[in-house]
């Protein structure tokens, strides 16, 4: 019984984390294991350098903080780990149900205990953003429902602007004038209906703030 105890407790509190040398571009990644609705959260970090190792094989989720909650509990290499709420709900809703899944995510995959790797990562977090395969964008979850009608009302202005900007190749030039530099605006109508009420909950997201 006391040897089970102890291995419990060893697997909950173990740090996952391994200093990360300071100058070889080195950053860690996630290998999200697959999973659907309320499991839990299995994932394995590793270490890679940006200047030898493949780039374009992981993903980045760029998502709020938001104010402090709770943590919430992943499996991180074998050990129940605790991390930022908004952070396992990121990855939660990043997760595949058919394979894995490499990802990036700022809370999880720097040591935020280390005020040295933090300052080191977050300077380098142009070239983590750059190198990726995709930059995913959490905005959280859709309490008020309007995420499928703001992505079609997006979907609207997009085909408005698409045709006034010869399929966005003359986006500059169609919203600077040419003369002094200045952005102008338009006041002709759009052509279509566009959903304002749900274009103005999405903007209004912490994300975009």
């Amino acid at each position: 019984m006391g040897a089970t105890m102890s291995k419990n407790a060893t697997s909950r509190s173990q740090s996952p984390y391994e200093a990360l040398p300071l100058s070889h571009g080195e950053i860690r990644v996630l290998k999200v294991a697959l999973g659907s609705g309320d499991d839990i959260i299995k994932c394995k970090m590793k270490r890679i350098s940006l200047r030898t190792w493949r780039v374009r094989t992981y993903e980045t989720i760029s998502y709020c903080w938001g104010a402090p909650r709770d943590p919430s509990t992943i499996e991180l290499n074998g050990h129940l780990t605790k991390v930022p709420a908004s952070s396992e709900a990121a990855v939660r809703r990043m997760r595949l149900s058919d394979r894995p899944r490499v990802l990036w995510i700022d809370a999880i995959c720097i040591d935020q205990s280390s005020t040295t790797e933090r300052s080191t990562q977050v300077a380098f977090m142009g070239t983590v953003y750059s190198t990726a395969k995709h930059n995913l964008v959490y905005l959280g979850e859709d309490d008020d429902n309007m995420a499928d009608r703001g992505m079609k009302a997006l979907e609207v202005v997009a085909d408005d602007m698409r045709a006034a900007t010869a399929d966005f190749t003359l986006v500059w030039e169609t919203i600077r004038n040419e003369n002094t530099g200045v952005i102008v605006s338009s006041n002709e109508p759009f052509s279509a209906d566009v959903d304002f009420e749900s274009l103005e909950a999405l903007f209004n997201h912490h994300w975009f703030r």
